[in-house]
C-alpha cells in the first residue's frame, strides 16, 4: 500500500500540470461530485481556467455559455442531468451543483461528450466484437478521442489555459484492450504535462433509503479521508487516488458529503 496523506491538497497533486483529469470510480456516488467542487475551488486559485465535463454533450455548449454569461437557463442543464444521469440518489442534483460551482468560481464550463442517442448509433455500427479487431472505434473510444482533441485545442489556444476535466475513471485511462484512455490520446496532440486524480471510497446511494460503502481499503482506512500516489491499473500519467470516508451520515439520518 502506498503511504497515505491526510492533507488532501489538490494544488500539490496538480503540480505543474496544465490538464488535471478528475476520475470518478462510480457515477452513483454523489460525494465524488462534491469532492470535485472542493478540487476545482483549489485549482482555480492555482490558475486553472476551464472545467470540462463528460456529463454534458457538445450540442448544449451554447446553452451552457448562455447560463455562464447571464446566470439564466440553468433549469435546462439540470433537466438534462435529471433525464440522462439518474445513476443514484442525489446524482443528478450533485452534477448540477458542480456546474453551478464552476460558474461561481469563474471557470469556463466546457461540454465534452456526444448525446446518448449518438453513442447508441456508434455502438450499433461498431459493436465490441468488431472493435476488438481494430477495424473500427466503438463509441467509448471515439468519445475519448473527441475529448482529447477538444481538451488539446483549449490548451493550445492559449498558454494561459489550464483545464480540469471530470469524467469516469475508465475514460481517463484505458478500460478494455481496445479502449484507449484520454491519458494516452492527449499525448498524441503534444500535451505532456497531465495529472490524473481518481476518486474512490465514499457511499454509493441508489435511492433515498439505501446507501452502501464502496471503499476497497482495509478496515482501518475505510473511514478516513486521504490521498495516495498511484493508480492500481494501467495508466500513462502521474496519478493519485483520493479516498472518501464511508461513514458520512449525520445522527439525524441526513447525508453529509
Amino acid at each position: 500500500m502506498n503511504k497515505i496523506n491526510t492533507d488532501v491538497n489538490y494544488k500539490t497533486m496538480a503540480g505543474n500540470a496544465r490538464l488535471v483529469m478528475l476520475g470518478e470510480s462510480s457515477h452513483s456516488t454523489a460525494g465524488y461530485k462534491y469532492e470535485a467542487i472542493k478540487a476545482i475551488k483549489q485549482l482555480k486559485s492555482a490558475g486553472f481556467t476551464h472545467f470540462a465535463m463528460e456529463m454534458l454533450p457538445r450540442s448544449m455548449q451554447e446553452k451552457i455559455e448562455f447560463y455562464q454569461r447571464t446566470g439564466k437557463g440553468f433549469d435546462t442543464i439540470q433537466q438534462f442531468f435529471d433525464k440522462y444521469w439518474t445513476h443514484g440518489y442525489l446524482t443528478p442534483y450533485a452534477y448540477g451543483e458542480l456546474v453551478k460551482a464552476s460558474r461561481d468560481f469563474g471557470l469556463k464550463i466546457v461540454a465534452l461528450d456526444v448525446y446518448i442517442e449518438t453513442m447508441e448509433v456508434m455502438d450499433s455500427v461498431c459493436p465490441p466484437a468488431k472493435a476488438l479487431t481494430g477495424k473500427c472505434f466503438d463509441a467509448h473510444t471515439f468519445r475519448n478521442a473527441l475529448w482529447a482533441y477538444n481538451l488539446a485545442r483549449i490548451l493550445k489556444s492559449s498558454k494561459q489555459n489550464k483545464v480540469v476535466a471530470f469524467m469516469s475513471r475508465w475514460h481517463a485511462v484505458k478500460n478494455l484492450k481496445y479502449q484507449i484512455g484520454v491519458d494516452s490520446l492527449i499525448k498524441e496532440h503534444g500535451i505532456q504535462n497531465v495529472r490524473f486524480i481518481d476518486f474512490i471510497g465514499g457511499l454509493s446511494c441508489y435511492s433515498d433509503r439505501r446507501c452502501e460503502g464502496v471503499s476497497s481499503q482495509k478496515e482501518a482506512l475505510k473511514d478516513k479521508y486521504f490521498y495516495k500516489d498511484g493508480f492500481p491499473y494501467e495508466n500513462t500519467v502521474k496519478s493519485f487516488q483520493v479516498h472518501l470516508p464511508e461513514k458520512r451520515i449525520n445522527s439525524d439520518g441526513s447525508f453529509q458529503w
